[in-house]
């Protein structure tokens, strides 16, 4: 095998879905393409996020095709000139509780997602409190709601090829009241940022990471490539049904450098059963802290000056040094001894502490 096709594939196994590092499988086909199914995901894709009402009957294939094909896996058409694949799985927890979780301002993303997700910012003035319509009393919504706005994510370190990406996403939230249903709408508008070196450290589990501002790959081979996430698309369905919420995703991917994408469907599929498992072991975790006690912890830690926060997170960074002296991760050493405690921005400063004071509850007493 050559040295270029070695290159290739560690890259493509480690981009997909803020990316992970998977062995990818044959992709088990949905059926024939679905004319209905994708003029649902174009009627989202363009005509909501672009203002336009959401129409029940036009979205209903989509709802239809999760509740029918509950936590299988398999590839879809393409859309938007890239591979797609989808996952269906199951959330035991109740809609409005989930909602919660995952469009809050007080509970930042990469609380919920750490294993994807850096940090995730709605830059559309008032967006993110709107979120709060989704799952505030009385519930549900007495009518179909709509939240629109731009987003700013960083995705956390690919576990192949060590790149990490930034991008603006258009965004759209759509609870539909007779369906109980909340459909979630992300499409990248242009190529992400280029893609910059960032490291694990430890465990692939506990989802710690150490960024660099160097441009390029940590993969041998691939250090000089200036990568891009070319193409992004998501959907992302969840359907209440008493203490359960059926869900599912859609994913379009192209990603890869100079033009050319070294994506293919397996791999979403691949990176959409991981994604399904992870965030799964998140939410279902006995210690899960009840949303209202994050909420409390972010206003405690927001209250804070950038100092403090810098000061708390301290020891937090040691324990990072002594993994990373632990696996002899010279690398992310260099970093983490570079007073790396000064690199975070606020925002990274009060995710840290969060997921620190998480995990301490969910230990053993």
């Amino acid at each position: 095998m050559s040295v270029l096709f070695r290159g290739k594939r560690g890259w493509v196994h480690g981009l997909i879905l803020f990316l992970f590092c998977l062995g990818a499988r044959p992709a088990t086909a949905l059926g024939p393409p679905l004319p209905d199914l994708e003029r649902a995901v174009e009627h989202l894709c363009r005509e909501v996020l672009l203002g336009h009402d959401p129409d029940p009957a036009r979205i209903a294939p989509i709802i239809a095709h999760v509740r029918a094909h509950g936590d299988t896996s398999g590839a879809l058409p393409r859309y938007s000139d890239a591979p797609g694949a989808y996952q269906g799985f199951a959330i035991n927890m109740p809609m409005q509780r989930l909602l919660r979780y995952l469009y809050n301002p007080e509970i930042p993303q990469e609380l919920i997602k750490p294993f994807s997700i850096r940090s995730s910012v709605w830059t559309t003035q008032g967006s993110a409190e709107e979120q709060r319509r989704l799952w505030a009393d009385p519930w549900p919504p007495a009518g179909t709601e709509v939240v629109r706005g731009e987003q700013y994510d960083r995705t956390t370190a690919d576990l192949s090829t060590g790149g990490c990406y930034g991008m603006q996403l258009k965004r759209a939230l759509v609870f539909l009241q007779d369906e109980k249903a909340l459909l979630s709408v992300s499409v990248q508008p242009g190529p992400s940022e280029v893609g910059t070196r960032g490291y694990l450290v430890g465990r692939d589990q506990d989802s710690r990471y150490v960024y660099s501002d160097e441009e390029g790959l940590t993969k041998t081979g691939l250090g000089w490539v200036s990568s891009r996430i070319q193409t992004n698309v998501s959907i992302g369905v969840y359907l209440g049904e008493g203490g359960v919420v059926r869900s599912g995703v859609f994913q379009w991917m192209r990603a890869g450098w100079s033009g050319l994408s070294v994506i293919k469907e397996s791999h979403i599929k691949a990176s959409l059963v991981r994604y399904r498992e992870r965030i799964g072991a998140i939410l279902h975790a006995p210690g899960l802290p009840a949303p209202e006690d994050l909420e409390a912890l972010f206003r405690e830690l927001d209250a804070k000056s950038d100092e403090e926060l810098r000061l708390e997170a301290q020891p937090i960074v040691a324990e990072y040094i002594e993994a990373a002296e632990r696996d002899r991760n010279r690398a992310a050493l260099k970093i983490l001894k570079n007073d790396y405690v000064r690199r975070l921005d606020r925002t990274e400063l009060i995710g840290l502490l969060m997921r620190d004071r998480l995990e301490d509850s969910a230990r053993p007493r």
